[in-house]
């Protein structure tokens, strides 16, 4: 009797420690249930229904694969994404350059307004001269003789040239340089 008890002992010792390094076996991680095969670790892509029975680990209702063949199709994943990932960035590297070049010469040209302005200016000059000497060259001959007006006009007419001259002929002031 003695025997048979220790026997007892025996296989319910060891019962329990196989039943408890059966359920130990598994491992969820990620939403993936890692569990130890016949071929090694072995991950269930799908739903794991672990088993009532202690010392079966469990049934998986989807993919079994490998760990090892899960990492290596991870990965390859992984590079796929990065490669997309890093075709978007050059791309969107390509648009800035062509949007900085595009700034770069948008400043260049705003940058040098004065010429443009100092050239308008000295065109409204010329209109102004020219239109300036075509209207006293049209008063009558008459107004002109008369010693009084005559002298009045021509000389409002330097005058006239000259703040003409003296205010569109200048560059202006630049406040960008």
């Amino acid at each position: 009797m003695r025997t048979f008890i220790c026997a007892a002992a025996s296989l319910l010792i060891l019962f329990i420690v196989s039943v408890s390094t059966v359920q130990s076996q598994t491992q969820d991680i990620e939403g993936y249930t890692v569990f130890s095969g016949s071929l090694g670790p072995q991950v269930c892509i799908g739903k794991w229904t672990p088993s009532r029975d202690p010392i079966m680990p469990g049934v998986c209702d989807g993919q079994v694969v490998g760990l090892s063949q899960l990492t290596a199709v991870s990965t390859r994943q992984s590079v796929d994404r990065l490669d997309k990932l890093l075709l978007v960035l050059n791309s969107i590297d390509q648009k800035l350059a062509v949007n900085n070049d595009q700034i770069f010469m948008l400043i260049k040209a705003t940058s040098n307004p004065p010429v443009s302005v100092d050239q308008q200016l000295r065109q409204v000059g010329e209109l102004l001269r020219e239109a300036i000497s075509q209207r006293f060259g049209k008063l009558p001959d008459e107004m002109l003789a008369n010693e009084l007006f005559g002298k009045e006009i021509e000389t409002l007419e330097a005058d006239l040239l000259k703040e003409v001259e003296k205010r569109y002929s200048k560059q202006p002031e630049t406040s960008i340089k």
